[in-house]
Parts: C-alpha cells; sequence; structure tokens
C-alpha cells in the first residue's frame, strides 16, 4: 500500500484467486506449473504453482486498508479505506453483475477527514461494514456503513471536504450518513465482527479492547490493555480472539474477558500481523517487522476440571517459507496449512507448514501417524516374505499358527513358522534327532546328569575313544582306489544327530537320500551319496534330478563329468574339474569336485564352504577327519556359530552354557524371543536346561 509494505488478501470464495495490495490492487490467479507455464507473465510461486495477473486497479490512491466482500456475489468487490477516511468500494475485472455495477465507485465519507485503518464486512448481514479510523475529538472512530443505502451528502457538507480523491465523482454514489457511530472521542486500530452475533463488533481502540452491542450502542463491554492491534477470532473456537502490542500477543476467551487467558513468548522486533489458520484447529501465525521466518503456536487443549484456570498447552515453532524478508502472509482459506507471503519487493512464495508427525504403533504392528486431518497406516504386505518381515510381526503369525507346540513331532515347528528359515529348519530337526535318540536310550540321567546327546557335537568328540581307521573303495568307480574314514561310537551319534543315519550299528545313508529326493534337493542327496563313496548312486541321483519337473538339464553335464573320475593326481581330468568347479553356482556341486580333487585328510574345499548346511560339513568331518583334526575344526566351527548367533550351531553346543551364548548372541540379532523360549523352556524339560537358563533368564519360580 502507498507508503507502507504490500500485503495479501484470498477471494473467500475462489481458491485459486487472492489480491496483492500494495499502492494498486493485483489480481492473481494461482494454479499448477503444468497449466501456467505455456503463458507469458507467469510468476513461478513454488515447484507446483505459479500465478498469472488476471486485473490491476490503480483508481484507489491513499489505499491503507482493503477488506474483501464476504459473499460470492457481487464476484470481486473489496472495499479499499484510504488515508482521508473514506472508503471506497471498487471491483478487479468486469462485472455484469447489476448490484456490482451498483456498487462500483461508492463512497462513505466520514465527517471529519483522517486515516482509515482497518475495515470489516459482517459475515452474516454482508451490507454492513465497519471502519476504524484514528481518533478526532469532535467525532466517532468506529462507523458501521450500509452499503445499499442511497443517502446524498448533506448540504452542510462542503463538496470539497467530500470529494477528497482525484477526479468528480457522482454526488449519488457518496454517503455521508454511517448506519452507526460508535466510539467517541478516541482511535480505533483493529476491529472484527463476532461470528456468535451478528450484532457484536469486536474493536481494538486507543487504550482497551471494546465490545459494542450494535442493540444498545450507548453501553460497551471492555478491558483495559495495551493489546489493541491486529484483533482476530479464531474462526474454530470464536470466543478464543488474539491481539498484540509491540513484540507480545494477548490470547482472550471472551467468556472470560477481564484479562488475557495467555501471554505468548515477547518477540524481540515489534509484530506486524497475527493470524489464526482458517483450515487447523489452534494454529496461530505471527510476523515481526524485518524477519524472514513465520513463528506457529499450536495451542493444545487438555480436558480440565470446571474452574482450573490452567493454561492450554503451547508448541512453538517457525518456519522459513523464503530467503528474503517478509512483508506479509496470508493463510490459503481452504487448503490445509497452505499460505502465501510476500516480500517488500513484491516477490511472492506459495508454502504448505508441514505438521508434526506423531507415530503410534498398534497391537498388530501396524504403524499409524497423523498429520494434519489425515491419518495414515503402514502394515506389512501380506504378500511379503517371511524373511523379510519384521520380527514382531513374524512371531505374531507365528503363534497365530502355534509355533513350538508340537513336543511330539518336534522338527514340524519350522514349518508351522513358515519353513523358509534354514536355521530354523536347522535348529529344530537337530531337537528333534536330540529328543527321538534320548527316547529311543533305554539309560535314564542320573541326577542332574543329561545324556551325552544333549551336550552337543562339540563335547561328543571331544570323548570320542577307539576310533577305527578303515580304507573302502568307491562304489561304481572302475578304478578301485580305497579312500581312509573313521568310525567310532561317538562319531556315529554325531551322524545321527545330523540326520544322515538313524540309531543302529551299520551307516546306513539310504532313508537320507530318499527323503532329499522327495524334497527335491538333488544336488545336495548326490553329494551325500557321494561323500559316502557311492559315486554310482551319485550320478544316478543327478540324472533324475536333470530328468525331473523343474530340474536343471546341466545336472546331465555333472552326472557325465562324475563319471569320468581318475584319482591320477596329473589327469586332465583332475585339472579341468579343479578350475571349473570354482564356475559352478550350487555349493553342493562345487564341494563334489572339491571332495574327489582334494588330497587325502586336505578337505578344506569342503569343510569351509560356507554356504553347505552346517550338519552336512560336521558329517562330512565326522567321517573324514582324523582324531586330531576333527576337534580343532569343530572349536572353529562352533566359535564362529556362537559369534554369528547362527541356529545352526545348536548342533555342535547342545543345550550347554555354549549353548545359552549362542542363543542369546541369536536374540540380539534378530529379537526372536519366541524361539528362545520355546527351544529352552517347552521342548526340552530338563532340570540342567532350567539351571542354565537360570544363568541368562532371571527365573522366579
Amino acid at each position: 500500500m502507498s507508503g507502507t509494505k504490500p500485503d495479501i488478501l484470498w477471494s473467500p470464495h475462489h481458491a485459486d484467486r487472492y489480491v496483492l495490495c500494495d499502492s494498486e490492487l493485483s489480481l492473481y490467479r494461482i494454479e499448477s506449473v503444468g497449466s501456467a507455464e505455456a503463458r507469458a507473465g507467469v510468476l513461478r510461486l513454488s515447484e507446483e504453482t505459479a500465478a498469472t495477473m488476471l486485473a490491476i486497479n490503480s483508481d484507489t490512491p491513499y489505499m491503507k486498508c482493503v477488506a474483501w466482500y464476504p459473499k460470492p456475489e457481487p464476484e470481486c468487490l473489496l472495499a479499499v479505506g484510504q488515508a482521508n477516511g473514506r472508503v471506497v468500494l471498487t471491483s478487479l475485472g468486469q462485472s455484469h453483475n447489476t448490484k456490482c455495477k451498483e456498487l462500483m465507485g461508492k463512497e462513505f465519507v466520514p465527517k471529519h477527514a483522517r486515516q482509515c485503518n482497518t475495515l470489516a464486512w459482517n459475515p452474516m448481514d454482508s451490507n454492513w461494514l465497519a471502519a476504524g479510523l484514528d481518533k478526532h475529538r469532535a467525532d466517532f472512530s468506529v462507523l458501521v456503513w450500509d452499503i445499499s443505502s442511497k443517502l446524498a451528502p448533506e448540504a452542510a457538507v462542503p463538496t470539497e471536504k467530500i470529494r477528497l480523491s482525484a477526479g468528480d465523482t457522482d454526488s449519488g454514489l457518496v454517503v455521508t450518513k454511517p448506519l452507526y457511530e460508535l466510539g467517541q472521542n478516541d482511535a480505533c486500530l483493529s476491529l472484527c465482527w463476532l461470528p456468535r452475533d451478528q450484532k457484536l463488533l469486536l474493536a481494538g481502540m486507543h487504550r482497551n479492547l471494546a465490545i459494542f452491542d450494535l442493540r444498545n450502542t450507548s453501553q460497551k463491554m471492555f478491558v483495559n490493555t495495551k493489546a489493541i492491534q491486529g484483533v482476530t477470532v479464531d474462526p474454530h473456537f470464536h470466543d478464543r480472539v488474539a491481539s498484540f502490542f509491540e513484540g507480545q500477543v494477548a490470547i482472550w476467551d471472551l467468556r472470560k474477558f477481564e484479562k488475557p487467558v495467555l501471554t505468548l513468548n515477547e518477540q524481540p522486533k515489534p509484530l506486524t500481523k497475527v493470524a489464526w489458520c482458517p483450515t487447523r484447529t489452534g494454529l496461530l501465525a505471527t510476523l515481526t517487522r524485518d524477519s524472514n521466518v513465520i513463528r506457529l503456536y499450536d495451542m493444545q487443549h487438555a480436558p480440565t476440571p470446571l474452574g482450573d484456570e490452567t493454561e492450554p498447552t503451547i508448541i512453538e515453532r517457525s518456519v522459513q517459507p523464503c530467503d528474503g524478508l517478509i512483508a506479509s502472509f496470508a493463510w490459503h482459506p481452504f487448503s490445509q496449512n497452505r499460505m502465501v507471503v510476500v516480500s517488500p519487493h513484491r516477490a511472492m512464495t506459495d508454502f504448505t507448514v508441514f505438521e508434526r508427525i506423531s507415530l503410534a504403533w498398534s497391537s498388530g504392528t501396524s504403524l499409524v501417524w497423523a498429520c494434519g486431518r489425515h491419518l495414515y497406516e503402514c502394515t506389512e504386505e501380506g504378500e511379503a516374505g517371511s524373511l523379510d518381515m519384521d520380527i514382531a510381526t513374524k512371531m505374531r503369525r507365528r503363534a497365530q499358527s502355534k509355533y513350538g507346540h508340537d513336543t511330539e513331532q518336534v522338527w514340524r515347528n519350522h514349518l508351522l513358522a513358515g519353513g523358509d528359515d534354514p536355521q530354523l529348519k536347522s535348529l529344530w530337526y537337530t531337537l528333534y534327532f536330540m529328543k527321538q535318540y534320548t527316547e529311543d536310550l533305554e539309560q535314564k540321567p542320573a541326577g542332574n546328569r543329561l545324556p551325552l546327546v544333549y551336550s552337543g557335537i562339540k563335547n561328543i568328540v571331544k570323548s570320542s575313544s577307539g576310533t577305527v581307521e578303515s580304507h573302502r573303495g568307491w562304489n561304481g568307480s572302475d578304478r578301485q582306489v580305497d579312500v581312509t574314514r573313521y568310525h567310532s561310537e561317538e562319531r556315529s551319534l554325531a551322524l545321527q544327530l545330523c540326520g544322515w543315519i538313524k540309531r543302529g550299528p551299520e551307516i546306513d545313508v539310504g532313508p537320507f537320500l530318499r527323503s532329499l529326493e522327495q524334497e527335491g534337493e538333488w544336488e545336495r542327496a548326490a553329494a551325500v551319496a557321494l561323500f559316502n563313496l557311492d559315486i554310482r548312486r551319485a550320478i544316478q541321483i543327478l540324472n533324475e534330478g536333470a530328468s525331473s519337473e523343474k530340474g536343471d538339464l546341466n545336472l546331465n553335464v555333472v552326472a557325465m563329468a562324475l563319471s569320468g573320475y581318475t584319482d591320477e593326481k596329473s589327469s586332465l581330468w583332475r585339472e579341468m574339474c579343479s578350475t571349473l568347479r570354482l564356475q559352478l553356482h550350487n555349493p553342493y556341486l562345487c564341494v563334489m569336485f572339491a571332495f574327489l580333487t582334494s588330497e587325502p585328510g586336505a578337505y578344506d574345499g569342503v569343510l569351509y564352504e560356507g554356504r553347505v548346511a552346517v550338519r552336512d560339513r560336521v558329517a562330512f568331518s565326522c567321517m573324514f577327519l582324523n582324531d586330531a583334526q576333527l576337534p580343532r575344526y569343530i572349536e572353529k566351527l562352533t566359535h564362529e556359530m556362537k559369534e554369528a548367533g547362527n541356529l545352526e550351531g545348536i548342533l555342535l553346543t547342545g543345550l550347554t552354557k555354549d549353548g545359552v551364548d549362542l542363543m542369546e548372541s541369536y536374540v540380539d540379532r534378530t529379537g526372536d524371543v519366541q524361539t528362545a523360549s520355546f527351544c529352552m523352556l517347552k521342548v526340552l524339560r530338563s532340570s540342567r536346561s532350567l539351571l542354565l537358563l537360570g544363568d541368562w533368564f532371571p527365573l522366579s519360580l
């Protein structure tokens, strides 16, 4: 405005239009960048929006304040308060509305010329327009005009005093008799109508806030205060009013009008504007002079007993819509938390205030957060693989499937957990084999002593004695080459825990191979057959796998390569197999050729292939490592399993202190307390296991 900073006024009925008020009135339409970028004169407001000027009005000089007509028709009707006290009705653009044509150019003139500080349309009776003026000792400072009045100027008012603006004015368009006159011998700096009653007008006078009741203008309710500028009513709470003085904002409750219910922290610079957000309850924005930030006050109300004078909780924060200084801002009347700010040089920015986000977890592990009037929920997709699922969701779904409840066929618990976790599969099969061996055993444990099977393969191989070394040739090979293997009662027990053989004096892997074939694990079955020196069976399994419904035809090539096996160290076959095995993707195919090309006792290519199941590597070591090599390898592998928290290591540690340490590491890594609890407390009912758990979980029995 003339001599002051620019201001912005949103249309009360058009979500895409606003007026920039300065020395002239400029009407803009805001739209998305894509629809506006092709036109000339487009102003970029943000990455998504731009503004196009639709009209400009330079016919109202000495402009001090502007108010937009609250009804849809006449369209774009504005009231302009001038430095001489006049209020002029003007418009932006051509309107074909008859009422608008009648009102255009109409002027409302006070008796004595002085500055018009503020204007306010009555939201209920839109013909009423209140104007707040500077003080005059012989006149009123609050005038309520009826824009439908057709009164001509009184004869006592000189024509030259009426026509203070440039150019001639039709005397029929000049009104000098206001509908109401209030606030004699005082100044009005701000005013607004109270939505709860169309006859109540709140005005910030020189030294007080006053509520005028137009039904009885001789009386008024007032409170002495310095906070008389920028009075504005909360659109969501009609009894709450904000006003300010210098750098301090006062919040009033009209039901207790004796004093402010709240005083906001004083700002170091004088305030220039305060405004309630029309789309968000309890959000007040303030702007200080020469500032590049807008300060927000979020007033959160908590229910309090009747009569308690507790202040609402205020959450304070600042937002910076643009890089430069801010002259003024205006909330969008419909879009949530959106505003347009303008700089002293008329640069405009479209800005959205993002809400603080409140997070909450539901009992079903869904994540819910609130942002403004929207509530968002994030749930895991039902099709997502259980390996990628959150552990809380996994445990809930496992509990629904009665995971851990099958104490007879213990191995089935891994199927109840989804059947896609190899570590759980290894754990439950290990526990099943331990339980099965114990049930077959006729001897009972004495006192707290558990059968050797529960101490794990690490302790089993340490107690091994009477190991027998044997030499056996290949089954199915033309070259009869003896391979050294080792046997003992403890090694046979280890093979049982690995699932390779059943209880008995003979080492028969036939049932195990058939179960692998039924599950379609052709490569693993062929490797186990080969480790048991049955090269013919391995070739047969590979050929069957290649011809199966989902088989890999490359298995035929591997079978062909196996059929050419020779133990000659300098043979072309050994040289090619040593090179090509590194290019195979399946780990079991790799270890098959690693075994065939290794020197006796040097089987690192098999033992340290991490992609091969731990139980298969342990079973292999029990067959081909001597009494000096086997404990060292098992000790090293046990340490790796404990460090990694790998449940496959329970096969090695059993239910000893090492097993508890491994389970603790697993829980730390995955959070799966469900599996740890079932493993230690339900499946294995023994006093020894409870004593060990007491070192990990405090037991209150």
